[in-house]
Parts: C-alpha cells; sequence; structure tokens
C-alpha cells in the first residue's frame, strides 16, 4: 500500500462533502483520528461518525494521541479510542477531524492509508490536504459529520445522536456562544429527537467537577491579574499548583471562560505550564474582537472568538509578548481608547 505524506494532490478546499462521501462508499477500512487533548466536538464527532460506518459495513479504528478526558467518558463507543504516538497496520482512508492534520501528533513523515481526509471548521486550518472539506461558516465539526451522515444515507440512532449533540452543545458553549446558528440549533432538534439525551450531557460536561478540580479553581481564580484598562484578564495554572491539588491539565478544561466571564474583559488569557519553560496559552473572547489571526502569530490557530497556541519561555517573557499582542490586537480593531474597568 502507497502512504500518503499529505503533500501530494493539493487543491482547494472543498464546500460540498460530494468526494468524501464517494471515497466512503468505495473502501472498506478506515481509521478516524482528532487533534491532541481532544475536546467534545472532535470526541462527538470521531465517536458519532464512527458507529454511523460501521453500520455501513465498514471496519473502523478509533485512534488519538491522547486520551479520553473523563468528562467525555460517558459517550458511548467512548473506551475503543486507542491512543498513542502510533497505531498498528494500513486502512483504505485516514479521517482526520476538528482540526488540520498535523495537529493530530501523529504518524511524522506519511500517513497510514492510501487516501487522506481532512474535515474542519476552523479558519485556520490550511486547507491543503489531498481531499478536504473547510466549512469555517459550521459552528462545530458535529454538525458537517451530521450532514454526512445524512448525505451517506446511514440512518440516525440514540448513540450517534448523543454523540454529535455533545460535539454542538459543547462547540456553542452550550448553545450560549456567538457562532451558534439557526441551523446548529435545528440539527440539535433533531438529534434530541433521534434520542440523545440534552441533561445527560449537561450532567457529565459541566455539572460533575470533581473535587479537587474546584479546589484548583480556587486557587488559580485567586491568582487573577488584568490589564490596567481591564480589557484583558489572565490566570496561570503551574505545574506546582496541580502538584499540591492532585490534579492534571485534564482539569484546567474551560478555566478560561470565568476569566472572560468578567464585566469589561474583552479578551480572557490561560496560561498552563506544559514544561519547564513552555506554556499553552488560551485564548477566549466575547464576540467582538478576532482572535484567530492573533492566534497564528502566536504559532496556533482556532477560531473567532477561541483559540490558542504554545510558547516557549519563562512565564513573564511568555505572558509580557501575549499580552502585549493581545493588546495590539484590541487596539486595532477598536482603537486605543481604554474601557474602564468595572
Amino acid at each position: 500500500m502507497t502512504l500518503r505524506t499529505g503533500r501530494e494532490g493539493r487543491g482547494p478546499a472543498m464546500n460540498e462533502p460530494a468526494d468524501i462521501i464517494s471515497a466512503l462508499q468505495g473502501c472498506g477500512t478506515v481509521l478516524i483520528s482528532v487533534h491532541k487533548n481532544p475536546d467534545g466536538d472532535a470526541l462527538g464527532s470521531q465517536l458519532g461518525l464512527m458507529m454511523a460506518l460501521e453500520k455501513a459495513g465498514k471496519k473502523v479504528v478509533a485512534h488519538n494521541l491522547d486520551p479520553v478526558p473523563e468528562i467525555y467518558r460517558f459517550l458511548p463507543g467512548s473506551g475503543r479510542i486507542s491512543t498513542g504516538p502510533r497505531v498498528n497496520g494500513t486502512f483504505d482512508v485516514f479521517l482526520v477531524l476538528d482540526a488540520d492534520p498535523l495537529r493530530t501528533g501523529l504518524f511524522t513523515g506519511a500517513w497510514p492509508a492510501r487516501t487522506l481526509i481532512n474535515i474542519d471548521h476552523h479558519v485556520t486550518n490550511r486547507a491543503e490536504w489531498p481531499i478536504t472539506w473547510l466549512d469555517p461558516n459550521a459552528t462545530a465539526t458535529g454538525e458537517m459529520i451530521y450532514r454526512l451522515v445524512n448525505g451517506l444515507g446511514i440512518p440516525m440512532d440514540k448513540n450517534m445522536a448523543l454523540c454529535l449533540y455533545t460535539a454542538i452543545f459543547t462547540d456553542t458553549g452550550s448553545f450560549r456562544y456567538s457562532n451558534t446558528t439557526p441551523e446548529s440549533m435545528r440539527i440539535a432538534a433533531t438529534l434530541i429527537e433521534a434520542g440523545a439525551d440534552p441533561w445527560l450531557v449537561t450532567e457529565n460536561v459541566y455539572e460533575s467537577y470533581s473535587y479537587k478540580r474546584i479546589n484548583l479553581l480556587g486557587k488559580v481564580l485567586a491568582g487573577i491579574e488584568r490589564s490596567p484598562d481591564g480589557r484583558i484578564a489572565w490566570v496561570l495554572v503551574t505545574d506546582e499548583l496541580y502538584r499540591l491539588t492532585g490534579t492534571t491539565a485534564e482539569d484546567t478544561d474551560n478555566f478560561v471562560n470565568f476569566v472572560r466571564s468578567i464585566k469589561g474583559v474583552e479578551v480572557a488569557v490561560l496560561f498552563r505550564q506544559t514544561g519547564a519553560e513552555q506554556y499553552k496559552i488560551s485564548l477566549r473572547a466575547k464576540g467582538r474582537v478576532d482572535l484567530s489571526g492573533l492566534a497564528m502569530t502566536l504559532g496556533g490557530g482556532g477560531h473567532k472568538n477561541a483559540a490558542g497556541g504554545v510558547l516557549d519561555g519563562t512565564f513573564p517573557s511568555v505572558r509580557e509578548k501575549v499580552i502585549a499582542a493581545v493588546g495590539r490586537e484590541l487596539d486595532a480593531q477598536f482603537g486605543k481608547k481604554a474601557v474602564p474597568a468595572p
């Protein structure tokens, strides 16, 4: 079998999944992967599509670099996702969801399949892969998978519906974010009609935090800082805080949203230590500033209102670089007039 490097046959991003439907109808074995540190959209999309393709008679393997976070282990089929830097075997199709294929952190140099397919809704995706379906107007990759499953003519069942509902629910912030659309609400309603349980998703994602996670949150928020004009606020999560509370990086999911909720804050930043002198940066905006271009200058990517990257250096140097960059972006988009801090 010829392995693809992801550099052959590049073309413009697709707006419709017709080529993907054709490729999937003609294949027998499929590998599905998502980005490192998978979130609800990535996992819900992956599991929903896995079950759909199996209903269509395909042999499917779901494999990611990182394990499924605890809050998403309620999803049907989550225990079947294998993890690690490598997966054995070769496949007819390698599907990468919710990210540029390089963000899987897997298979440096070659992909273990004849055909590479990329399905994503992030505007920062380079859309240069052999078969790419990129739709930045989709609220979530789960919305695109819903359309793909319908296009394949595969009946929606309860478990598939629960996974795809979770994907859309989490990427719209439980339908609170500005990316929520009438179409996403209509799809969610259809998935509920197919058997998705909204409370089951809400309880697991937002209402089942461990004591140690809340303890960590309290310590992180105790160290919150903000810019003099009140437009930027940030928090830091260190290895020492993990040690004190018995937590891990997984427990920091959604912490940045507490910072964004402060009145007057336009951009919230979470600095999470990932090495002796390395920090993962999570950026969140309230909908009035576009973060996607800013994240790319920091070596990352994402959406208009949610983006991030990873920077090397001491915390003071990383913080200075990021806060200065956010400040320049705010000045460029809104002018230098300060917003009074509440």
